[in-house]
This record gives C-alpha cells, structure tokens and sequence, in this order.
C-alpha cells in the first residue's frame, strides 16, 4: 500500500518540531511505500495536502495531532481549528484515514466525533498495530483491539519496534536546536500530578536497547541534522541505564550536540559525563518552589537539590532551562513571588543568555491525577487551567503579556 504520512498544521508559525511520532509508524512499515508532509510548515495546508493526495495518490492517509492546543494562559491557541480545515480536504477524498498521535489518543472518540471523516482512530503506541491494521485493509482478519473503528493496541516492548525512519521529512525543513527529537524511553514511574504519560504510555519505563539508541543517533547525523533532543520525560532515571547510555553516547565520534530533560537529582558526575559526549543543554521542571507544593504535585526527589543542580550545570557548561508553574496545589502569591526571585537569580548570578527560566500555567488534561481529583469524569477537552487568583493571576497576566509582546 501507499501511505501518506501527516503531521496535522498548528494555524501559525511556530519553531519547527520533527514529527517522529510518524517517522516510527514509517520505520515499522518496511513492506510499503511511505511518503511524508509536515503541514505545520505551510501556510496553506489545505491547498498544500490536496496536490499532495493528487500526486501521491495514496491508499491511506496517517494524520498525526501532536497536541490540542498549546497550553497556554491566557491566551490559548486551539491547533483543532486547522485540524478541521485539512479535515475538510480529506472529506472530498476516498481512500482511509487514520488519526492518532499524543493529543489524539487523550480525545479520540471527541474528535471522531467532530470529524466522522476519520475511518480508524489509534489510541497510543501503533508501530506494531499499524501494519496488521494496514493488513485488515487488505482483507486479513479484524484485529481484537479495534472496536467501533477506535484501536487500542497493547503498549509494545521497545526492543520489538523497529528504528524510525527520518529520511522521509527532510533535515533541511527543520533547522534550530533540537529540533529532531531521539526516544529512549517510554512511560514513567513518576507521578507528577498534571501529568498524562502514564495514561498515555504506561507505569514504568520501557526502554530501549542502548544499541538502537546509537543508530538512531548516527541516522540522525547522517540525514543531516546538526542537533538533537532527547524527549524523554527524564533522561537520568534509571541511573544503570542512564550510566549505560551516556558512555556508549561519547564513544560517538562527531556526535551532533544534544539535550534532555533531567531531574534535579541527577549527580554532578552525570552532567560532567554528559558534556563530554556531546550534550550541550539540559533542562529541569521543578514546576513549584515550595516544599508543600513538592509534596502535593507528587514530584520524586528532592527540592533543595535544585539550586545546586543548576549551578554545577551552568558551572560545567550547560545552557539550563528551568520551568515553573505560575500555581500549584499548596502555593500562593507568595510562591510565586519565590519563582520570579529565582529568575532574577539565576539569570544575574550564572549567566543572562545562558540560563533560561519559564513560568507557565497547569492546562488540566484528561488522564492526569490533579484533574481527576479536581474534575472527577469531564473530559476537559476545552482548556481549563489550574490558575492562579487575585494578585497572582494579574501579575502572570502581565508577565505573558510582556513575552507575547517581546516575541
């Protein structure tokens, strides 16, 4: 079969992430022909995708929505309303269309719904599940795990998948640090209370063989890509495997910088481990400041490890980003008071274009702990944010004015 892959328009310009969602389905479909568009890089995706489906003339269309919207308060963009436009394109279309991806799998039946175009919806992981739908197109038997045209496939053991594809979004459409991102996990053992990994992906970490990891990444410097990220939710858990990867990481040579997401506990012989093989910013979510906030988000760790961490960090080397949340469960105006503090702080003290701190807001999604104790059963589909009050609220209101303003 023909497969189109997709990565669905945002509806404006924004830094261009690598779909590698989609490069996974890619790798996973060997035994046919696959095609690839990033229409969050066009200004007309609608136009863009119907000479598309002229040229490729596919069987199947694969839409990937990475998210809903992009979490911002106040001001919040909604990335369905360009959803609908390419929706609209595909309805004039014939062949079948499949719709996944991370903002997806939260709503499927919801955006089934406002889209009946959809043919399939894959819930969650699809690199196994994909090609025996892809079969069931083609006559073989219904799958156990497709009901109602909605499939929820077992999560698959990592070392079972096969590596992405990437050569099928070119390197050149996505320049910038870290645009590309490498996975060398999945699920997690933590439990963050805005959090929906473990809905979406599991309990525990599954990880990759340290082997596939190092194809991945010279793949990556082969199809050009001058930098990458890590996008796992922590890079330096479980600590064996994280030892492990980082050192066959420095047997890489001319290895393309990178970056991850860290705890604050990660030792400062790990950073310095990192730096030598290539790893040139790391960031942390604290997301509170105070230790009753810590304790009530359900955060692993310590807090008072974060000024440490930072500054050995900034100390090594590193560019460090550092993300809060503007309100928390247990914290006032006056926590967040403590975070502007901490990057006035931080910003004078190790380094104004080196150290980066982001103040954001909770967007409450299905799936994770603090909206299911604050919204017992609502879906939440329409932003709601676990905001701040009075005082606060104004003062995060002007802070976001200001960057909107700045950028």
């Amino acid at each position: 079969m023909r497969i189109l892959f997709v990565q669905s328009p945002v509806g404006r310009r924004e830094a261009p992430i690598y779909p590698i969602g989609l490069a996974y389905l890619a790798g996973a479909l060997g035994a046919h022909d696959c095609m690839g568009i990033d229409l969050s890089l066009v200004d007309s995706p609608g136009e863009v995708l119907r000479k598309e489906l002229s040229i490729c003339d596919p069987d199947v269309v694969a839409v990937s929505v990475r998210n809903i919207d992009d979490s911002s308060y106040p001001v919040t963009h909604w990335y369905l309303d360009s959803f609908g436009e390419i929706m609209e394109v595909l309805s004039q279309w014939k062949g079948t269309v499949i719709a996944g991806g991370a903002g997806f799998s939260i709503y499927p039946e919801r955006i089934m719904k406002l889209w009946p175009r959809i043919d399939i919806a894959m819930v969650g992981e699809g690199e196994l599940a994909l090609p025996l739908l892809l079969d069931h197109l083609g006559g073989a038997p219904h799958p156990l795990w497709l009901q109602n045209r909605v499939a929820r496939p077992p999560r698959p053991a990592l070392e079972k998948i096969q590596l992405p594809d990437y050569s099928i979004f070119p390197a050149s459409d996505y320049p910038g640090k870290g645009s590309v991102g490498v996975q060398t996990r999945r699920g997690c053992v933590f439990n963050c209370a805005y959090c929906t990994y473990k809905s979406l992906s599991g309990n525990g970490f599954r990880l990759r063989p340290v082997e596939h990891v190092v194809q991945d990444i010279l793949e990556v410097g082969k199809q050009g890509f001058k930098s990458f990220m890590f996008v796992d939710s922590v890079f330096d858990y479980p600590r064996d495997y994280f030892d492990h990867l980082v050192s066959a990481l420095s047997d890489i040579e001319g290895i393309p910088a990178w970056g991850a997401w860290m705890s604050e506990s990660v030792p400062p012989s790990g950073l310095e481990a990192m730096y030598k093989a290539g790893c040139r910013w790391v960031d942390f979510s604290p997301d509170v400041i105070t230790e009753k906030g810590w304790k009530l988000m359900g955060k692993g760790g310590s807090l008072k490890k974060l000024w440490p961490v930072v500054r050995e960090a900034r100390k090594i080397g590193f560019t460090v980003g550092i993300n809060f949340f503007s309100a928390s469960p247990g914290e006032n105006f006056i926590a967040l008071v403590q975070k502007f503090l901490f990057m006035a702080r931080a910003r004078l003290f190790l380094g104004w274009g080196k150290t980066f701190v982001n103040i954001g807001t909770i967007r409450l999604y299905r799936g994770a702990p603090l909206s299911e104790s604050l919204y017992p059963g609502e879906e939440l589909f329409k932003p709601v944010f676990y905001r701040p009050r009075g005082l606060a609220d104004l003062t995060v209101r002007v802070f976001q004015a200001i960057r909107r303003r700045r950028r």
